[in-house]
């Protein structure tokens, strides 16, 4: 038997490349499916021809064609010629393909993460000159596929993970569930996060505040929508115009990475606390150190701050820098600073954050 030989470095890496060329392919393409709404229309509607889709959606049938041909080449649609059009192709969308593309409630969903990481792309040339002079892009002009696609990621991890979150903390869950709770949640974007905990904790009245007024113009629709507006209400606004407005709980959801001066936004909501509030921060599962070769989850996170996290918090003087590829180490550092004697890893799974409880000394009690 005749044995092949291993590539070589080069030989493994130029695959490596290879590969990620036409994974990028693959993310433009369904860029193009989902915004066009041609995933929606395959899975809505049923298998179809180009002419039939293209009718369907007001495209371009020959540009649909070689899309349809695109994504059957590369496995994610399913082609067949059965002859009840002549001799067409007809194309079909597998059902566990168009959950993973579709269904806002997934945790393996990628919709969102496509968007997002188009947006990314879309400011490539902005940020090879924002690399040489430091100055950052703000996070506005990352446009709204940035501001979906965050919410969209997010939001099925709030749907399912939330309510295990305060539940490791009873004493919260208990406090929450008076007539008289408000729970701030700071960086509250499209608002989803806002409307699970005020669906969790249906006599507390929950306060969404962001920087950015497109977000917060979706939170307000999402809160109308979800049937929850009477119990939420969100504000453009800075957290540190809040201090002594007695808030039981402060939330920061996957944002304090994002942050410019992480530090004084933590010491505002510190300070927005009532007597025994906490703050809860949510961001990303990171290694404990920077080791060289990482894991996956290293590894996306370190894509994300590359081409946004990072960019984005560096628009303002003197910024932090932080990035998303946040260590525990940092966390604790940055509340430590703000004023928190008490900075707790919470005991929970999740598939996308690690939980973090911050106290202070002369806000303990009920909640201590």
């Amino acid at each position: 038997m005749i044995s092949t030989p291993a590539p070589t470095r080069r030989e493994a890496f130029t695959r490596r490349l290879t590969e990620a060329t036409n994974g990028g392919f693959d993310v433009a393409a369904a860029y193009l499916g989902l915004r066009l709404g041609l995933y929606q229309s395959l899975a809505d509607d049923g298998p179809a021809t180009p002419a039939q889709l293209a009718a369907r959606t007001g495209t371009n049938e020959r540009l649909i064609r070689e899309w349809l041909e695109q994504q059957a080449a590369t496995e994610i649609l399913e082609a067949t010629r059965d002859g009840r059009d002549g001799d067409a192709w007809r194309f079909s969308l597998p059902a566990d393909y168009a959950d993973v593309l579709l269904e806002p409630d997934a945790l393996d969903g990628t919709g969102g993460t496509i968007k997002a990481q188009i947006a990314c792309f879309t400011l490539l040339p902005r940020l090879v000159e924002a690399y040489r002079s430091g100055h950052g892009i703000p996070f506005a002009d990352y446009g709204p596929d940035m501001i979906e696609g965050q919410a969209a990621s997010t939001r099925p991890v709030y749907s399912a993970e939330l309510a295990t979150w305060f539940a490791a903390v009873p004493e919260v869950a208990v406090r929450l569930a008076s007539k008289t709770a408000r729970i701030l949640d700071i960086g509250c974007g499209e608002g989803w996060s806002t409307v699970t905990m005020a669906r969790a904790f249906p006599n507390a009245r929950v306060e969404g505040v962001d920087l950015d007024p497109a977000s917060i113009e979706a939170a307000m629709a999402t809160a109308e929508r979800e049937g929850v507006a009477d119990r939420v209400s969100f504000e453009v606004r800075d957290a540190a115009s809040l201090a002594g407005a007695g808030y039981d709980v402060a939330t920061m959801f996957e944002m304090l990475h994002d942050l410019s001066h992480p530090v004084e936004v933590l010491r505002a909501a510190r300070e927005a606390l009532a007597p025994g509030g906490v703050v809860l921060v949510a961001d990303e599962i990171t290694e404990d150190e920077f080791a060289g070769p990482a894991g996956e989850g290293d590894r996306r996170h370190y894509g994300w701050s590359v081409l946004h996290c990072l960019p984005a918090s560096m628009t303002e003087p003197d910024s932090a820098a932080t990035g998303t590829v946040i260590r525990p180490s940092t966390v604790r550092a940055y509340a430590e600073q703000a004023g928190f004697t008490s900075i707790e890893i919470l005991p929970v799974e999740s598939v996308a954050f690690r939980l973090y409880l911050c106290e202070a000394e002369g806000l303990t009690g009920a909640c201590k």
